[in-house]
């Protein structure tokens, strides 16, 4: 079974990067801007929600908030090239964000990524 993807970042090479990558064995979307995002989300939900922190009009950590609230089920991934971690701790305490990778990330950062985040959907369709 593909995972369903949603991919958000500003910077257009990195999106066709991790499609070329990963959108064979998974069904990728990727968006540039915030209401193309949130637009996809609402047509059809995202097993893995995949933002990076530097947008232009929103920071990554509150887009993943945002989607923990309407999108609760999905596995959420910060992604950043300019961010230490501990800035991003409370996030991942309290659950907004899942996974945190930096950029450029390799393909072993999102094995790992795909390995937890098949974990983690499988638990909560057990738990619902």
């Amino acid at each position: 079974m593909k995972r369903s993807i949603l991919y958000i970042d500003d910077e257009v090479g990195c999106l066709n990067l991790f499609q070329e990558t990963f959108g064979g064995k998974n069904d990728v979307r990727t968006a540039m801007t915030l209401d193309e995002a949130r637009r996809m989300l609402e047509e059809r939900p995202a097993d893995i929600v995949i933002s990076d922190q530097s947008m232009p009009e929103i920071t990554g950590t509150e887009f993943l908030s945002e989607v923990a609230l309407t999108h609760p089920p999905n596995y959420r991934v910060l992604l950043t090239g300019s961010i230490c971690f501990g800035e991003v701790i409370p996030e991942i305490g309290d659950g907004t964000v899942h996974f945190f990778a930096p950029k450029p990330w390799t393909q072993e950062d999102m094995r790992q990524m795909f390995e937890r985040a098949g974990v983690h959907l499988a638990q909560y369709c057990k738990a619902h």
